[in-house]
C-alpha cells in the first residue's frame, strides 16, 4: 500500500521560539530576552542556545528534543499531525524541516506457489 510523507518547513525564528516554549512548558526557567547564539549541528541536528554576554549560559538540546519542540509548535499553531506517523528532521532549503512519514496498511506476503498435484510448495 502506499505511503505519505509530509514536510514542515520552520523558520529559525521559529525553531528558537519552539524550544524556549518547549522549556517553559517543560518548568525550565529559559530567559524572555532572545539568544545571543544560535546553533545548528548540520550532522547530528542538535541545538544550542545561549543567552547572557557577561555570564553566558547555554541550553543544548538534542534531536528528540527539537523534534518535541517543533511538535509542540505545530499543535500549538493549529498544524495537525498524525499521532502514529514517524517524524525526523531534515535541512531543506536552508531551513529546519520536519518531514511526517504515514505508513501505508502492510501488505501480505506474496509467494511463489507451485501446485504438485494434490499438494501445494511454496
Amino acid at each position: 500500500m502506499a505511503s505519505e510523507y509530509r514536510f514542515v518547513l520552520f523558520s529559525w525564528r521559529d525553531v528558537r521560539e519552539a524550544l524556549v516554549t518547549y522549556d517553559r512548558k517543560r518548568g525550565q526557567a529559559t530567559p524572555t530576552v532572545p539568544p545571543v547564539k544560535f546553533r545548528v549541528n548540520r550532522e547530528a541536528l542538535d541545538c544550542e542556545l545561549t543567552f547572557g554576554k557577561d555570564r553566558p549560559k547555554r541550553y543544548l538540546y538534542d534531536k528528540a528534543s527539537v523534534v518535541a519542540a517543533l511538535i509542540m509548535r505545530c499543535r500549538d499553531r493549529g498544524v495537525r499531525l498524525p499521532l502514529k506517523a514517524s517524524k525526523d528532521l531534515h535541512l531543506l532549503e536552508g531551513r529546519m524541516a520536519m518531514s511526517v512519514h504515514i505508513a501505508g496498511a502492510a501488505e501480505p506476503e506474496m509467494l511463489n506457489l507451485e501446485i504438485l498435484g494434490n499438494s501445494v510448495a511454496a
